[in-house]
């Protein structure tokens, strides 16, 4: 096609058409329909601005088709193809057009971007960007969740806290009982013998493993005036001593027995053991205390004075490192972990580069457990009186930015009288979840001419804008199904485990990793008790999304991910437009969130609406 086109071009621009000598063969070009193509062109340019990329494409092939000579097909079925994440066929386009256009600078720089942000996408979904910034804070729990005047929390023996949603669960061994602690709410007790490890599933139910070997299901239930209530059924009574516990999905526990040094499966529907592990015959091991975000499951073996990554599926090790006195692990994204050592030291690994180091030393005083809340880890000291904010971010400089823009308006006059066109925009930083309140830096450019914008802040909501994945297949055909259920993109996608999701391609993966990003949706998983691959993992925690181990109801009405606003472009008088019009006019945006650079171009016809 290519090679085709190319010449098909020299040949008209050249030579044109001849009428061949008497006796020889007519040799024509294909004919073209000009108006037609046109019409076509206009109308993708359109749906690319409505975010209806499909249809774009589909006008875009009907243009092609009039006039198999308009190679600015290729520039904007690359831009559409980018914006979906199809990175191969992005890039495919892009050079398609160059071949003929080699004189577009524009084009040149939209082939290094799509480069740059496939390479930093793998880098991604593999964990080989490091959380290298670490930040202690100390505040007294009270503060911490804005607890009433007097009202504090106490445990005899702390066992292992665990937090989702707003909600921090607190074991107390010898006080036989657990705490529940909400932000500005009264702390709420319930006894129950020796509890170790709770496991949230949901807000209305919890899993609770004690000391002498009783899982248990509690669930929760609030009067009208506040006061709670947890009724407590027994699973299974294991003979062991446990430690802690964590959940593989809605069906599968894991529990750590410290009396026979193993760690146990646990069917959780039928009340029995699945299966065990223990290091190879021979060798001591003392579990204290596990973790598992959905890839590899974290061990704190005192026994080895080491942390042990398992995969849980398989039962394998595949990674192992030395630490001292480890107290409690926890993951912080899917493949860096950290661990708390009883002298308040703090050590972070990454599985996938394979270190495991002390970090901080000395800065935390009696730190007994640790949790994730939402962005950071909590570590709390054993009177339960102080809580240590542990924040841990990537360098800004290994991080990049995803822009979109949709636009809102044709070109109007504003206050000013000055002509001016508005998009909706998106900027989007994945694992930053906090922009600060300085807007970006913007600018946008019309061929060499650069353009006065504005950013205006604002928050952009969809209305039940969830689509919950149950089957996967082509890419292609999968996402014209998502954008075709409501002629509009969702602000989250919910995958939900099963064999089949559970062989999904990391090609398949980094283009909706590619689309999710740009758009700013997140991706949840739904745990179904079986495994899913390291980059989709990756994905739903880049994006902002959450991992569950049961079923959910989420609110109709969801915030987009990354930062939302309204960018406005004031543009010059009609001439200057003109002189610009080289080649496909195409909008350039570009600047910075906070020093993270992003690159976006979208078309526009300017000309037709001016």
């Amino acid at each position: 096609m290519r090679i085709f086109l190319t010449v098909a071009i020299f040949f008209v621009l050249f030579f044109g058409l001849f009428s061949p000598v008497e006796g020889s063969e007519l040799y024509l070009l294909p004919e073209v329909n000009k108006i037609e193509a046109e019409k076509h062109m206009i109308a993708a340019r359109r749906y690319f601005l409505s975010g209806d990329y499909f249809r774009c494409i589909d006008e875009l092939k009907a243009a092609q088709s009039e006039n198999i000579y308009l190679v600015n097909v290729y520039l904007l079925r690359s831009l559409c193809e980018r914006r979906l994440g199809m990175w191969d066929r992005s890039l495919e386009s892009i050079r398609y057009y160059l071949e003929v256009e080699n004189g577009d600078g524009r084009a040149k720089l939209i082939e290094e971007q799509i480069v740059k942000e496939n390479e930093y996408v793998k880098n991604l979904l593999y964990g080989r960007v490091d959380s290298s910034l670490v930040k202690v804070f100390k505040q007294p729990l009270s503060m911490f969740f804005d607890l009433p005047l007097g009202a504090n929390a106490k445990a005899s023996t702390l066992g292992k806290v665990s937090y989702f949603e707003g909600m921090l669960w607190i074991c107390d061994i010898d006080g036989n009982k657990i705490t529940l602690i909400e932000e500005g709410q009264k702390p709420h007790s319930f006894k129950i013998n020796k509890p170790v490890a709770v496991v949230p599933f949901g807000l209305q139910r919890i899993l609770v493993a004690t000391r002498d070997g009783q899982l248990l299901w509690g669930d929760l239930k609030k009067g009208e005036k506040g006061n709670i209530e947890v009724n407590f059924e027994k699973i299974i009574s294991l003979s062991a001593i446990l430690s802690d516990a964590v959940s593989l999905g809605e069906k599968i526990a894991v529990v750590s027995d410290v009396l026979e040094g193993r760690l146990i499966w646990i069917d959780l529907e039928e009340g029995k053991e699945i299966s065990d592990w223990r290091p190879s015959e021979g060798i001591r091991f003392e579990p204290l205390a596990l973790s598992y975000w959905g890839y590899l499951m974290a061990i704190a073996d005192r026994a080895s004075n080491s942390l042990i990554a398992l995969d849980p599926w398989s039962k394998k090790i595949m990674f192992q490192e030395k630490a001292q006195y480890l107290r409690d692990v926890e993951w912080f994204t899917p493949t860096e972990v950290i661990g708390l050592s009883e002298d308040g030291s703090v050590y972070i690994g990454n599985v996938i580069k394979r270190n495991f180091a002390k970090q901080i030393e000395g800065k935390i005083t009696n730190g007994w457990c640790l949790t994730r809340k939402d962005e950071e880890l909590v570590v709390l000291d054993t009177t339960l009186r102080n809580i240590y904010s542990i924040r841990i971010t990537p360098e800004l400089t290994d991080l990049m930015a995803f822009a979109n823009h949709i636009i809102m308006s044709k070109i109007s006059k504003d206050v000013a009288d000055l002509s001016v066109i508005r998009f909706k925009a998106g900027l989007n930083v994945p694992v930053l979840d906090e922009y600060g309140e300085d807007p970006p830096f913007l600018a946008a450019a019309f061929g060499e001419m650069l353009l006065p914008t504005k950013w205006e802040k604002t928050t952009h909501v969809k209305i039940e804008s969830v689509f919950n994945v149950t089957q996967l297949g082509d890419y292609e055909k999968f996402m014209r199904g998502i954008y075709h259920t409501n002629d509009a993109w969702p602000s989250r996608l919910v995958i939900e485990q099963n064999p089949i999701v559970s062989g999904i391609s990391d090609d398949f993966v980094l283009m909706l990793a590619g689309f999710c990003l740009r758009e700013g949706i997140a991706v949840d998983l739904l745990m179904k008790d079986g495994p899913l691959p390291l980059s989709l993992i990756m994905l739903s925690h880049v994006s902002g999304g959450k991992i569950y181990f049961y079923p959910f109801q989420r609110e109709k009405s969801i915030e987009q991910i990354g930062l939302q606003g309204e960018l406005v472009v004031m543009l010059p008088e009609r001439n200057a437009l003109f002189k610009e019009m080289t080649f496909e006019p195409l909008l350039a945006v570009f600047g910075n969130v906070g020093g993270i650079p992003f690159r976006d171009w979208t078309p526009i016809d300017l000309l037709s609406d001016y």
